[in-house]
Parts: C-alpha cells; structure tokens; sequence
C-alpha cells in the first residue's frame, strides 16, 4: 500500500529533504540543542586528540612525501570502485524497499544516497545521511515507520558483512598479527551479538498474557511509535529470498570495498599482502563505527596505524594512507553536495 506524501514524484526523489530529520533537536528548544553542542564539541576534542597522540614522534612532512608520491592513476581507480559500490548499495536499498512493496528506479535511490554522503560528510555524524534516505524512503512510498526499519535493516546489513568477513579474515589467513587472538575475540564476540539480535528480531512474537493489558510504556503516543516500528519489523519475517539476496549483496560490496582500499595502499606503495587486506580493512572499518570523533576524524589514523603496523608498516606510511582515503571520500561528499544543490 502506498502511503501519501508532499510532491511524491513516480519512481523520483528530485526535493530536496531537510538535513537531520526536520523539526528535531537541532531545531528544537535550547535546552536540547545544548547537550547536541556539548556532544559535537566532545567528539571535536576527541579527534584532536587522536590527532596530536597519532602525529606525535611523527614527522609530518614524512605523511605529506608518502602522500605526493601516490600514483593518480590507481587513486582514481579505486574511486572508480567505489561508485561501483553506489550501484550495489543502492541495488540493496531497492531489494528492501520492495519488501514493503515499493518500487524505485536506481537512478533516484542513486541521487538519494550520494546526497546522503555529502551530509554524512556534513555533519558530525553519519545520522544525517541515514536521515535524508529515509525521508526518501518515505516519500517514495514507505511509512514512517517502514522506512526506518529499511535503513536500519540496510545498515544492519552492512554491519553483519563486515563481522563476516573479519571473522573470515581471522580464520582463514595462515600467518596473522601477533594482537589476533584479542581481535578474533573481539569478531566472534560481535557475531554472538548479531546472532541474538537476529533471533530478537525474527523470534515469532509472543502471546499476550490474559487479563486486562497494561501499556508497556506511560506515554500512548510512544507506545503507538513502537507498535509501527515492531509491524515493521515483522513485515520482513518469511522473506528469506529477499533478505538473501540482500546479504549478498552486502558481501560483495564488502569485496569491492577491500579491493578499492587495496589499490589506495598500493597508490603509495605499501607492500602488505592482497589476501591481510581483507582482515585489515573489516577491522578499521568496525573500529570507525564508534560515534565518539567528528566523521572519524582521529580514529581512521589510529585504527590504520595499527592494524597496518601488524604488518610493520610506519606510522608516517599508514597515516598517508587514511589521509588518502579521506581524500577519497571528500570527493564522493563533494559531488554528492554538487547533486543536492541541483536538487534544491
């Protein structure tokens, strides 16, 4: 069923939503945009630090040489790859939208979420992206709730591939890093959690108890959200051939994302072997999952410095390469900002 909404074009996202979900904190009175300016001015504090700790004993113009004697032609190759992982995104995007029997053409959910990275980019956390896809989710014809639960299905996704393949990485390379049985902890450790999240979410829903019911929660409004959001969910439950194709999806967007990395480390000339890569870039990528700096300001140098120093790569030669990689992504952000311009 399609649900109304403002200007809904067929198949097209062409207005352009409001950034951080409309009136929300940002928006709201001063006493919630306070705690927001303290967070964002605690996450800026927490990258400079990293920062200073990670170029300390560290030579920057050593960064700045690794950095210039980078082979362009490999760098543009691997942005190359990653608009192929627009396509795959987008093609997993479309498998769930259609789940709540929504169709969209690839070129609009394209548009949508290359905005969504220029506002990931944007804003001091990746919320304001997934914000802009599901306003676009919604006006293509989800309800609130629906899309939510899409994206959130859509990350979840992405975040079950990367546990995959760092799990992989740990149990199939033959010589690994001397720190591996902590991270191989670490991965079997997320799988767990995945696993009960899984059985949480797709576990058939439980009888109500006789008698008279009771609200779960003391606000109605609260408790209707949750209802919308537990449907949501439950709409996906039998759709194995969807969430299949969704999966893999998932991996081999995961192939072409240690693929693109693999040839930014080669731009510069690190020497670590192809087949580590797929163990290195799961693991630094789960590590910048953690909201705690501005877009992963500090904590992309410190999670590459680390795992590639495993590997006996300099702390000058990792930083480059996050600096590269960076780079890389500033310009996906860049003509994602170019599209929501046009989009106005």
């Amino acid at each position: 069923m399609m649900h109304a909404s403002p200007t809904t074009e067929p198949n097209g996202v062409d207005a352009a939503p409001e950034p951080s979900g409309g009136a929300g904190p940002a928006r709201g009175s001063g006493r919630s945009a306070i705690p927001r300016r303290a967070l964002i001015a605690a996450k800026l504090i927490v990258s400079c630090a990293l920062i200073a700790l990670i170029l300390r004993g560290t030579h920057v113009g050593e960064v700045l040489n690794a950095i210039a004697r980078a082979d362009m032609r490999l760098v543009f190759l691997s942005l190359c790859l990653f608009f192929v992982g627009y396509g795959i995104t987008v093609g997993r995007w479309r498998i769930l939208l259609r789940t709540q029997r929504v169709e969209a053409s690839l070129p609009a959910l394209l548009r949508s979420y290359m905005v969504a990275i220029f506002f990931n980019n944007l804003l001091p956390s990746t919320i304001g992206g997934d914000a802009v896809r599901v306003y676009d989710s919604w006006r293509l014809g989800c309800g609130k709730a629906e899309a939510v639960v899409v994206i959130f299905m859509d990350r979840f996704m992405g975040l079950l591939s990367l546990v995959l393949f760092a799990c992989a990485g740990l149990a199939l390379l033959p010589e690994l890093p001397v720190a591996a049985p902590l991270a191989q902890t670490a991965a079997f450790l997320g799988m767990g959690g995945i696993a009960v999240m899984l059985w949480l979410m797709f576990s058939p829903a439980s009888r109500p108890a006789s008698g008279p019911r009771r609200p779960s929660v003391a606000f109605p409004r609260i408790q209707h959200a949750l209802n919308r959001v537990r449907e949501a969910v439950a709409s996906f439950r039998g759709k194995r051939g969807a969430l299949g194709q969704a999966l893999a999806l998932s991996l081999l967007l995961q192939v072409n994302v240690v693929v693109s990395y693999y040839l930014l480390a080669r731009s510069i000339g690190l020497s670590v072997p192809f087949l580590d890569y797929f163990l290195i870039i799961p693991a630094a990528l789960l590590v910048l999952m953690a909201p705690v700096s501005i877009n992963g300001i500090g904590l992309r140098e410190g999670a590459f410095v680390f795992f590639l120093g495993l590997y006996g790569v300099g702390k000058a030669e990792a930083v480059a390469f996050a600096w590269v990689a960076y780079a890389v992504l500033l310009v996906q952000g860049l003509l994602g900002g170019i599209i929501y311009a046009f989009r106005r």
